[in-house]
């Protein structure tokens, strides 16, 4: 699956997409993110962040490089104030829903991680699967 691909279906299911990210934005959050120890942004994220500034869907968020707005009633911290209040040392939390939170290695290989713990309970070969796996478990 390509960016566009995860895109426009995610659109299709009535997710709620924020402005793209300016490119200084983003470096800005990769900095923050390796000033936290945490795994700089791959980059799937990085071309995700470049077409929107985050996503949200029921439940689920996948996080933007600013603090992120969608409604009144939905707002979502950026992904590198997220992993300053969650640290997990070595990965970097990009998204939650009610269920999990979703993290990146500094490899880029995606994780599910349990809700309280936040140790991996799956480990994903594609990332957009995780995207889409966080973003549709938020509606169930």
């Amino acid at each position: 699956m390509t960016c566009s691909e995860f895109l426009s279906s995610i659109k299709s299911r009535g997710a709620n997409i924020a402005p793209m990210a300016a490119p200084n934005k983003i470096s800005m959050a990769n900095a923050l993110l390796q000033q936290n120890n945490c795994a700089m942004l791959p980059e799937f994220m990085q071309q995700l962040y470049s077409q929107t500034g985050g996503i949200n869907l029921g439940s689920g968020y996948i996080f933007g490089p600013d603090d992120t707005s969608y409604s009144s009633r939905y707002s979502a911290p950026s992904i590198a104030k997220i992993n300053q209040d969650t640290p997990i040392h070595g990965k970097t939390i990009f998204g939650r829903n009610d269920l999990f939170w979703f993290a990146f290695d500094i490899f880029g290989t995606c994780y599910m991680l349990d809700n309280l713990t936040l140790k991996p309970l799956r480990k994903y070969d594609d990332p957009f699967k995780a995207l889409t796996d966080c973003l549709i478990a938020g509606m169930i």
